[in-house]
This record gives structure tokens, sequence and C-alpha cells, in this order.
């Protein structure tokens, strides 16, 4: 009688143990899974650059070199917190071959190298560092564009865009904006990429402020922390 009342519950306990270590190791194997996911290498490029200056402020700042000024320190941090960066260009020059018949081309040249990279790069993001300008003076903010052409790229063009309104410029309400056609890159890449518009070099004041280190800094900081957060996520979904 006694033997028939308690096997219930020992096979109770029973069942109830091998929950538990089903479970624990189901933990065990997605945190052995996250620490095997490996984060898409972030293809950093900073646009323009050599004879093609891009935007220029009303006080003479080239986009080129704000450009690439934030692209080098958001490399920076980017590997310091273990990323794989790779930058399309480090130097101020354009991506032409210089032994082709360039003539006329070297725009052209330019963006098909630039997509080469990032096309020949397995398991990437493709982030593109520019400035804004408008005829009117008043505009300010940054603005994230990403391509249409892969899903992810609108999540890491979002998280961007908020990122920056939360830490960096709360009264920008701007919204992430697919790319067309007008932007060459954006328009023709597979991977996921976006092309963050720093800031406004026709707006004065807001030139000026791209143009100090330490607002480069300050930029490059909450830009490494959405661009990081956001390949994590895509590392660890496998998109």
């Amino acid at each position: 009688m006694f033997q028939r009342i308690l096997l219930p519950f020992l096979l109770a306990a029973a069942l109830l143990a091998g929950l538990s270590a089903l479970f624990a190791k189901a933990n065990f194997a997605k945190k052995t899974e996250a620490a095997n996911a490996v984060p898409p290498t972030i293809v950093l490029d900073a646009g323009h650059g050599g004879e093609d200056g891009g935007a220029v402020s009303e006080s003479g700042i080239l986009e080129k070199e704000l450009n690439l000024a934030i692209a080098k320190r958001l490399e920076t941090l980017l590997t310091a917190n273990g990323f794989h960066v790779l930058m399309t260009r480090t130097e101020d020059e354009m991506l032409y071959d210089k032994n082709a018949d360039y003539q006329g081309r070297k725009k052209v040249l330019d963006l098909a190298a630039r997509r080469k990279i990032a096309e020949e790069t397995p398991n990437c993001v493709f982030v593109s560092i520019h400035m804004n300008a408008y005829p009117d003076a008043r505009y300010d903010g940054l603005q994230v564009w990403y391509s249409p052409n892969n899903p992810a790229s609108k999540s890491i063009a979002n998280t961007v865009q908020e990122t920056v309104q939360s830490l960096l410029q709360p009264e920008n309400d701007r919204q992430t904006k697919a790319a067309t056609s007008a932007i060459y890159l954006l328009h023709h890449l597979a991977v996921p990429a976006v092309l963050v518009e720093c800031g406004f070099l026709s707006n004065p004041a807001e030139a000026e402020k791209l143009n100090t280190p330490e607002y480069q800094e300050r930029l490059a900081l909450v830009l490494a922390l959405a661009i990081g957060n956001v390949c994590r996520n895509i590392a660890l979904s496998g998109i």
C-alpha cells in the first residue's frame, strides 16, 4: 500500500529532474552557440577621397577629410571591442586603378572598387560614412540610408538612427530611408549595407562642430555602440 502511494511521487520527482536536466542542457547549448557566433566583418567606407572632395562647407571644410577622420575613429573603437574591420580606404585617395584607362571614369571606377571590396568580403556589413549638404543652410542632423536588397540593412539603419537620437541628438527626429538608384553602392550591394550622412556641411554651425576632434569622438562612440550591437544580433540570429 505504502509503495503504491509513494510510486507516483517518485515518478514525478524523476520526471522533474529529467526536465531540469533538459532545460540546463538547452541553456548550455544556447550559451555555447552565443559564444561561438561569429559577428560579421564590418567594412567601413570613408566616402570620397583624393580628387573627389565631396561636399564643402562655407568655410572650406572638405567632406572627404571628415569622412576619413570619423571612419578611422570608428575602426579603432570597433576593433578594440573585438570586431574585424576592413577599411575601403585609409588615405586621401580615390580607389580607381591607376594603371587602367581612367580618363573620365575615375568616379565610376572608384565606386566599382568599393563595391568589389564589399562583395568579396564574406559575412560582412557595409557602412559608408558621408556628410550631407543642402541649399537651405538651416537643416542639420544625422541621416541614415539603407540598401533595399537585404532585410538586415533597415534594421541596422534604424538602430543607428535611434541610438544617435537617444544619446547624441535628442531633437533629431529624422526617419531612415531606403536608397534609390541615386546611391550606387546601396542600390547594387546584396550584403547588409547602410550609408550614414553624419551631418550637414551646408549648415555652418554643424560643419564647425563636425570638424572638431571632440565631436568626432563622441559621434564615433555612438556609431560604434549602435553598429556593434546590431552586428552581434546578426551573428546570433544567423541573418
